[in-house]
């Protein structure tokens, strides 16, 4: 037996690996199993009294010879998922001892065989210690094959079966032939069917536990992605963030040597000059305190400064045109709008909100290309003040429907969260009625101390 195991694990590679052993089922699927035999149990007892009924009294075993081997064949099978080796040789016991007459006739019922079945098929498909398991059922085929011939040529089973009394039978065989090729033929059914259907679950348990274990590690997978993918954002934002604050420091460097210089010759151009300071520092103390936000929220503790050599000046609503011509480029077309609350507001930002909503600009418009089946998008840009401070909003709207197949991770929509986020802002991210996508972040204008009246 084992050898035929090896040989079937080495041309069927699905099967388990032999090291590999099946979990014991909880508390509860044991306690089921208690119960579901204890049902059993009843129901072959009622069985067999209505079997009782039907028969001579000399052609079955007495009422509690009869229940007493229902009971020790059923019984096993409340343990039979916890011990599965020992019960089904408990069970194999039981059918080799009660095999003779009268005692025969009651292991041959449907529910005593349906019981000796289970024990088989639970051993080869819950068995722990594979090679207990085949070394016990190798016994177990051994002992029944040897038990029916034994039978077959030591009592009177054929003459009990009244197979010497058929005259003009159909067949071609010999009935003192057929019978026992027939006997033969159902064991091996029996047998061969409850050990393949064992290693069917046995191996069906096996790939449902690498399939659970692909799910978690793909799921961890997942996780680090995205984890990655946030801090990837972040780290670029921080790269971001330091560039506009070193522009801010460079000016604040440049403004303080002119008004130092001018300050005996000019000193109206010495105060402008430190006007201008004033609100550069402003600003960089802002946009610093952003920056120390989004890194202490990092996970990873990498440097935020550059380190490739690659550079370019960071875009602004300045490069909104070119911004649009890159998308018609592309397949989209985008009209602009726009609704300062103050003349030239927008060309007066500071660097890191144009910066931010420049790049939720590009993000939205992005999505739309990828996700939607619109081939136009509207762009809208306005700002107003409320009792919060001034406020600059940007909006994207299409009216497609979403593209089969183009569902995203989410991290383009985490970033434009994000840079709302250093902003003190808000984002709205939706689908619109009765179509459409919506793309709405309102960020936070901190420097703008004296807000003008709202114009259109």
């Amino acid at each position: 037996m084992s050898r035929i195991v090896d040989l079937a694990h080495r041309h069927m590679p699905s099967l388990p690996p032999k090291d590999w052993e099946r979990p014991v089922p909880s508390r509860v699927g044991l306690r089921r199993d208690i119960v579901a035999a204890l049902g059993f149990l009843v129901l072959a007892l009622a069985l067999q009294e209505l079997v009782l009924s039907m028969v001579e009294r000399d052609e079955m075993a007495d009422r509690p010879v009869a229940f007493a081997l229902i009971v020790a064949l059923i019984v096993p099978l409340m343990f039979r998922r916890r011990w599965p080796v020992s019960m089904m040789l408990i069970g194999s016991a039981v059918f080799m001892l009660g095999g003779s007459q009268p005692t025969a006739s009651v292991l041959m019922q449907f529910c005593p065989q349906v019981a000796y079945f289970l024990g088989l098929y639970t051993a080869v498909a819950w068995a722990r210690d594979r090679r207990a398991l085949w070394t016990a059922m190798t016994l177990v085929l051994l002992a029944m094959a040897v038990w029916l011939i034994v039978s077959f040529f030591t009592s009177d089973l054929l003459e009990s079966m009244d197979v010497p009394m058929v005259e003009n039978s159909l067949g071609s065989v010999e009935p003192r032939v057929a019978f026992p090729l027939y006997t033969f033929a159902i064991n091996i059914l029996y047998f061969g069917g409850a050990i393949f259907l064992g290693l069917t679950s046995w191996s069906n348990a096996y790939a449902g536990e690498l399939v659970r274990s692909q799910a978690r590690r793909i799921a961890d997978q997942v996780d680090q992605l995205a984890s990655q993918a946030v801090s990837e954002e972040r780290l670029r934002i921080a790269r971001e963030l330091h560039d506009v604050i070193a522009h801010h420091i460079a000016s604040v460097g440049v403004q303080a040597s002119a008004a130092r210089m001018v300050q005996g010759r000019d000193p109206d151009k010495a105060s402008e000059l430190m006007r201008g300071i004033e609100s550069s520092a402003r600003s960089a103390v802002s946009e610093t305190r952003a920056l120390l936000g989004v890194l202490r929220s990092t996970q990873h503790g990498q440097d935020a400064n550059p380190t490739d050599g690659d550079r370019h000046p960071e875009p602004s609503l300045q490069q909104l045109d070119r911004l649009i011509e890159q998308n018609a480029d592309l397949g989209l077309r985008v009209e602009l709008s726009t609704a300062e609350h103050r003349a030239q507001y927008f060309s007066g930002l500071p660097s890191g909100l144009s910066l931010a909503l420049y790049r939720i600009c590009s993000e939205a418009l992005a999505n739309v290309r990828r996700h939607s089946t619109a081939r136009s998008a509207r762009l809208s840009l306005r700002s107003g003040t409320d009792e919060g401070g001034t406020w600059v909003e940007v909006e994207v709207t299409d009216e497609g429907t979403a593209r089969p197949d183009s569902a995203g991770g989410g991290y383009g929509l985490r970033g434009i969260r994000e840079r709302a986020a250093l902003h003190h802002g808000l984002v709205e991210i939706g689908p619109r009625t009765p179509r459409g996508w919506r793309t709405r972040a309102r960020l936070r204008d901190v420097s703008d101390s004296t807000p003008d009246k709202v114009q259109t």
